[in-house]
């Protein structure tokens, strides 16, 4: 059983390679922005207050990640878990129903690839809002690395080399 966490800074290709692995290995991908659009498509937050949704989005994630694990069944997160709280409420998850931690940091080393990408980025989440380069600069500004151990992966690599080192690590 494991607890497999695709984290890293928005536009990165967290989601598009969690899927990939989901699928791959057969385990189901829970992801905060789609939790987060329902939250917001229900009106059970407000669009403007981001601080409430987000920990409404993270306490969502556990919830789930929890749920599977009490199954004694694997389960991907995929957020950017940047805040030593979230990783250590995961790491705690991790250790108390004895699952295989495995965490991925999705990255992009060239900044202007990823100013590109964002800006055609189209995730098609219902009620969901697309970002812009300054919501990344404030991702970064709060993003802690993780330091456990874990894989990095650049977006700058191919997709297939990715897929296949995250499977490989995963498996």
């Amino acid at each position: 059983m494991k607890l497999i966490v695709f984290s890293g800074l928005p536009g990165t290709g967290k989601s598009t390679l969690a899927e990939a692995v989901g699928k791959h290995l057969s385990i189901p991908v829970f992801a905060k922005d789609w939790l987060e659009a329902t939250l917001l498509r229900c009106e059970l937050l407000p669009s403007n207050e981001n601080k409430p949704l987000g920990s409404a989005g993270y306490e969502l994630l556990t919830t789930l990640a929890e749920r599977q694990l009490m199954l004694s069944q694997s389960v991907i997160l995929d957020s950017v878990a940047g805040t030593r709280s979230i990783q250590d409420e995961w790491q705690r998850l991790s250790k108390q129903y004895q699952a295989q931690m495995r965490v991925i940091e999705c990255l992009c080393s060239d900044e202007s690839f990823h100013r590109s990408k964002l800006s055609t980025r189209e995730r098609h989440i219902p009620g969901w809002h697309e970002l812009e380069w300054s919501d990344i600069e404030k991702v970064k500004s709060y993003f802690v690395p993780w330091s456990e151990e874990h894989l990095v992966l650049d977006i700058m690599d191919s997709f297939e080399e990715n897929t296949s080192k995250a499977i490989r690590y995963c498996g």
